[in-house]
């Protein structure tokens, strides 16, 4: 089971200024913190009805989202050492774009993001995911609320 997308994101982030100081512009969401994953869902591009929810299924993803534009991912599967990723994104007032400098070569994920009070949620990023017979492409999806 690969997971590193997240760990990558993973997931996954912090706030970045407005671009070029318009102040007429939307605001960008405060996603900078600490976050918990309550899903990290896998789901195959050529059969929705493939999916891995890996937070389900007993692993836990931590995320640290920092104002300077880098991350760091915690991923722990079950009775597994943990996983931890790192790297730098970029963020929208609806995308958040993830480029995880900790695998060569480095992966970049691009998400919709919706932040709403506590929760955030990052949506249909490519990557690749082996459920059991050799990766496949897949659409990666993350809750994650902010402790």
């Amino acid at each position: 089971m690969r997971a590193r997308p997240l760990v990558l994101v993973g997931v996954a982030v912090g706030a970045v200024a407005a671009c070029g100081g318009d102040s007429t512009g939307p605001s960008l969401p405060d996603i900078v913190g600490t976050w918990n994953a309550t899903k990290l869902e896998f789901v195959s591009k050529a059969n929705a009805a493939t999916k891995a929810d890996v937070v389900a299924l007993g692993a836990t993803v931590h995320l640290v989202i920092a104002a300077n534009n880098t991350f760091t991912s915690t991923l722990t599967p079950p009775g597994q050492p943990p996983d931890v990723g790192n790297g730098t994104y970029v963020e929208t007032a609806t995308t958040l774009t993830v480029t995880t400098t900790s695998d060569t070569p480095p992966e970049i994920l691009v998400f919709s993001m919706v932040l709403s009070g506590t929760t955030l949620t990052l949506t249909g990023a490519s990557s690749t995911f082996d459920f059991g017979s050799g990766p496949v492409p897949v659409f990666v999806n993350l809750t994650l609320t902010k402790q």
